[in-house]
């Protein structure tokens, strides 16, 4: 991605997140998990696991995709927060969707070779299994529950990270 494209993306991100509320918790779970009542230690477990992916990640990545996903990570966490806010209006919701447009974007522009998107599918599917053996059997169910309710409203999508 070019400096001038990258420098729009920042720029566009910065202004729209700044007009939300932001998480009190920077390490907000994710929706999805965020509904299941987790213990704090079945928190920090997945924690663990995030991060551990995110390091398995980046060491199949060559310096320049390191900084790219770097920058995604972080504009995916601001978009999570973002999202969470209460009572937006339809114009933010647009800008939300604009800025995960971009970040797709970015991820495409990374030129991951094959070879990478098997491995990082391996890793993720590894993550996802681990933290599914964390839940207990009703976290589960609600989980595939949310997920299955996710798929029907917009098709099932997978992102590269």
């Amino acid at each position: 991605m070019n400096i001038k494209h990258f420098s729009l993306l920042a720029g566009l991100a910065a202004i729209t997140l700044t007009s939300f509320p932001m998480a009190v918790n920077a390490q907000k779970m994710h929706r999805s998990f965020s509904k299941l009542n987790l213990t704090d230690q079945q928190e920090q477990q997945i924690e663990n696991i995030r991060n551990n992916t995110y390091s398995e990640i980046e060491d199949i990545l060559t310096p320049q995709q390191q900084e790219q996903f770097e920058t995604i990570k972080t504009l995916r966490g601001q978009l999570r927060d973002a999202k969470e806010a209460t009572n937006l209006s339809q114009e933010q919701r647009e800008e939300i969707r604009e800025i995960k447009k971009s970040v797709r974007e970015e991820m495409e522009s990374m030129n991951l070779s094959q070879e990478q998107r098997g491995e990082i599918r391996e890793i993720k599917k590894s993550a996802r299994e681990e933290m599914m053996g964390i839940l207990t059997d009703e976290q589960r169910q609600q989980i595939r529950q949310e997920m299955g309710s996710r798929r029907g409203k917009r098709g099932f999508r997978r992102g590269l990270f």
